[in-house]
């Protein structure tokens, strides 16, 4: 036979090529590349930022923000009543007030010395002094101030006469509370909150009725 046909040829397997590049492309996941992950790290960063923001801002509006603290007459208390005639107008009493001073803000309240009226028509039957106070931060402390009330101190008494005659005389308890607030040792402002009663003494039962603050 022909030296040629001795020969032998190496054959490839059968299935087996080479992959091209776009081939193995198909299987594999890109690695995302640096600059996507710098762009998400950003946008992380400014939504912290922003929601840093927003709870600063509630933190401000919530707790650092100062209110007037409210001051308002619970009862009042009616002692040694005495009265005169239409003829004769007059009125002597001794009022004992519960006075409430309310606290709102996350920080103390510390009010000075003050003086609290009742008037009759604008002018002042009787007054005392109250001494300066502490408030606790969202509380509120009560105070009872005792008035000594006497016609004789008004200038003008022509409308006291109806007054009498009717069983009915109208007061109003008046006093400014003067103070500073302090929150966190961050904010320190002062404020005045202002208490303005009415009532009616009834002189018939020695009472007092239609208490209302504003």
């Amino acid at each position: 036979m022909p030296a040629a046909d001795n020969k032998f040829h190496t054959l490839a397997p059968a299935g087996l090529h080479g992959k091209s590049d776009e081939e193995f492309g198909v299987f594999m996941k890109p690695r995302p590349s640096k600059p996507e992950r710098s762009s998400k790290c950003l946008v992380y960063f400014l939504a912290a930022l922003v929601l840093l923001a927003a709870l600063a801002l509630v933190f401000a509006f919530a707790v650092l923000r100062v209110e007037t603290p409210d001051v308002e007459l619970e009862s009042v208390a009616v002692k040694n009543l005495t009265h005169g005639s239409s003829s004769s107008p007059s009125f002597n009493v001794t009022l004992t007030a519960e006075v409430s001073v309310e606290n709102k803000n996350f920080g103390a309240f510390n009010f000075e010395d003050g003086t609290a009226r009742v008037l009759y028509k604008d002018m002042a039957v009787g007054e005392k002094n109250f001494s300066r106070h502490h408030v606790e931060a969202r509380k509120t402390t009560r105070m009872n101030v005792t008035f000594d009330v006497r016609s004789d101190r008004l200038r003008d008494d022509k409308n006291l006469s109806s007054d009498i005659s009717s069983g009915m005389v109208n007061l109003t308890n008046y006093a400014q509370v003067t103070g500073k607030v302090r929150v966190m040792k961050i904010v320190r402002r002062r404020t005045t909150a202002i208490m303005n009663c009415t009532m009616t003494l009834n002189l018939s039962n020695g009472s007092i009725q239609d208490l209302a603050c504003r």
